[in-house]
């Protein structure tokens, strides 16, 4: 960059130097051209130049050369008033500095106006924002986040409320029912917090679901990798193991304690990844297929559609047997 002749200067002594070096924040000022008068130490580390490298050359040298043309316009109509004034810089709208490296970073800017003899000043005093924005960002991710995340889980529960109602033969009934629904939506939620929202281990949705159903000579055999679940598929995958479980207690292997439950998967496929899960009964009484399909059984049956996935729920008579096929991401 080449250095602008017949830059206005002022006698600025030890003592005005002395105090700019205990700013805090970025000084820079401009005469009516645009040209740096005044840079001060902090300025210096902000923007990587020395005040000697940047001293009579216009201040677009910190300005990304995007904002160029748009930051002289707003320059000369900023000198162009009589009077002195203070107020923030393109209020409204992002300000992105430059340093001489090249790396653009995020900045808020005030500017003041000052006329000395006679003589358009102009002083900007620059901060690093680059962290805030950042900050900001993810504040309005995870806001955005939990909006989405409600929206769903709400419309999970006006469903399972509506078709728990339609399906229940009791009150008593629909107040169990529901409130083992619901704690199912819980317990998947507990493991999303512990993923930071992001996903849930499959290991641990099948313990949490399957705990109450443990005894001392362990009936209930998992075997597979360690897989991670996407948040939005843990939930419905999570009512799909509760169904199961609650089936299987009741009607099932989980119901007499001679009986078992094996539940495997694994992970087919290098590119089209898919999940295999197999759960599979044993031990507990004659199965009996149902007369009529239940919302129980829909959910089963149903839930992981929306998500590419299918299930298989097959009635043997020596127990029965669920295959679910799910693609990973």
């Amino acid at each position: 960059m080449e250095k602008a002749e017949n830059t206005l200067r002022f006698p600025f002594g030890p003592d005005f130097q002395a105090i700019l070096a205990l700013v805090g924040d970025a000084v820079i000022c401009t005469d009516s051209d645009g040209r740096i008068i005044v840079f001060n130490r902090s300025a210096e580390v902000l923007f990587g130049y020395s005040a000697n490298e940047v001293l009579g050359h216009n201040l677009v040298t910190l300005i990304p050369a995007r904002f160029q043309d748009r930051h002289r316009e707003d320059h000369n109509r900023f000198l162009a008033a009589d009077v002195a004034t203070r107020r923030a810089m393109a209020a409204g709208r992002e300000v992105v500095g430059r340093r001489k490296d090249g790396t653009e970073f995020a900045v808020e800017v005030n500017l003041s106006r000052q006329h000395i003899d006679g003589h358009s000043i102009a002083t900007a005093v620059v901060r690093d924002v680059s962290d805030r924005k950042v900050e900001e960002k993810q504040r309005k991710l995870v806001t955005d986040e939990v909006a989405h995340r409600l929206r769903n889980t709400m419309a999970v529960l006006n469903s399972i409320v509506t078709l728990t109602a339609r399906n229940a033969s009791s009150a008593a009934d629909f107040a169990k029912t529901l409130l083992g629904r619901f704690a199912a939506i819980s317990r998947t939620n507990e493991s999303l917090i512990r993923g930071s929202w992001i996903e849930a281990s499959l290991r641990e949705l099948l313990d949490s679901e399957l705990a109450p159903y443990r005894s001392d000579d362990d009936r209930i055999l998992l075997e597979g990798p360690d897989i991670a679940i996407d948040r939005e598929v843990a939930v419905a995958m999570a009512l799909v193991f509760h169904e199961l479980a609650t089936n299987a207690s009741k009607y099932g292997a989980l119901s007499v304690a001679s009986g078992q439950l094996e539940v495997r998967w694994q992970v087919v496929g290098s590119e089209a990844r898919v999940l295999q899960v197999l759960w599979q009964e044993t031990g507990g009484p004659a199965v009996v297929p149902p007369t009529r399909r239940g919302f129980g059984s829909e959910l089963i049956a149903s839930n992981l559609r929306g998500h590419g996935g299918t299930t298989e729920l097959t009635y043997h008579v020596t127990g029965v047997t669920c295959s679910l096929r799910l693609p990973l991401v």
